[in-house]
């Protein structure tokens, strides 16, 4: 395993968890922690044994963003140099974790801003505890939009509440993240590590090469016909029909087994509802 100094990486019973590991600056990223998670990001990527990819933060945030620390606001020509490098970096992160042929676990431990807000939204599952919110502040900033919000945010929250969030610079809790979508659920106290820890193993438990392609045609299909979204769906299959698992599977399903295939439980504990 490489060494990192921005962040962790950890494999260990099929589960990789990538640790933001910048607690003294909230976890914002530099091209340094970029580039170490784009190296992570190759060798979960290029084990076999990682079925799923968990990504949380160290101490009390999940991400702050961008870091432009060490390139000067009153140099034009710097800054607009070093926007550009690490946006470069942040948006092909953005892509890798979008392609990863496995789920994407994110379980968000405090604030999520900016393009760490992004982040969460180009997961697959999002988790988060108590504390965290979630605020699009680029606005406030004196950006533009970015992080991959202008692909992620409207097909998740809708349009309407897209706008809403990015014009009024509205900061979400917890609670009403998950109202909203962009978490799938809200556990409290230490619930959120031990439930981190279960969900990500049941992902890792599953079929990684079926969800692959759920993981693929969800993206592909934003953009496709419903024909070619068929197509796409009959030629998956097809493959999928190739691997061991199908026969194991529909064997099964023949004997009358259809409750023993594994199921990911989101709801193993009581949460506190959003109108409490």
């Amino acid at each position: 395993m490489p060494e990192f100094k921005n962040i962790t990486l950890e494999i260990a019973d099929r589960v990789a968890t990538l640790v933001l590991n910048r607690p003294y600056a909230r976890n914002s990223l530099n091209t340094e922690a970029l580039s170490e998670i784009h190296r992570a990001l190759g060798v979960v990527e290029d084990n076999e044994d990682a079925g799923v990819l968990v990504l949380t933060g160290a101490g009390e945030a999940f991400c702050a963003g961008v870091s432009l620390k060490g390139y000067s606001i009153d140099n034009r020509e710097e800054l607009r140099q070093g926007f550009r490098e690490v946006a470069m970096w942040w948006h092909q992160m953005l892509h890798r974790i979008t392609r990863l042929p496995m789920p994407v676990l994110c379980a968000v431990n405090g604030i999520a801003v900016g393009g760490g807000m992004g982040l969460v939204l180009a997961s697959d599952i999002a988790i988060c505890n108590e504390t965290a919110k979630f605020y699009a502040s680029w606005m406030a900033n004196g950006m533009a939009n970015d992080g991959g919000s202008s692909y992620t945010l409207t097909k998740i929250v809708g349009f309407r509440r897209a706008i809403e969030l990015m014009l009024t610079n509205r900061t979400l809790d917890a609670y009403e993240a998950q109202e909203w979508g962009i978490v799938n659920r809200v556990y409290e106290g230490e619930k959120f590590t031990e439930m981190t820890a279960s969900i990500g193993q049941q992902l890792a438990d599953g079929p990684t090469h079926l969800q692959k392609f759920v993981k693929q045609t969800f993206h592909d299909g934003w953009r496709r016909s419903l024909e070619e979204c068929t197509e796409h769906e009959c030629m998956n299959i097809l493959e999928a029909l190739e691997h061991p698992y199908a026969k194991e599977r529909l064997n099964a399903f023949d004997r009358g087994e259809r409750t023993n295939a594994l199921q990911v439980n989101l709801d193993q504990v009581e949460m506190k509802t959003i109108d409490s």
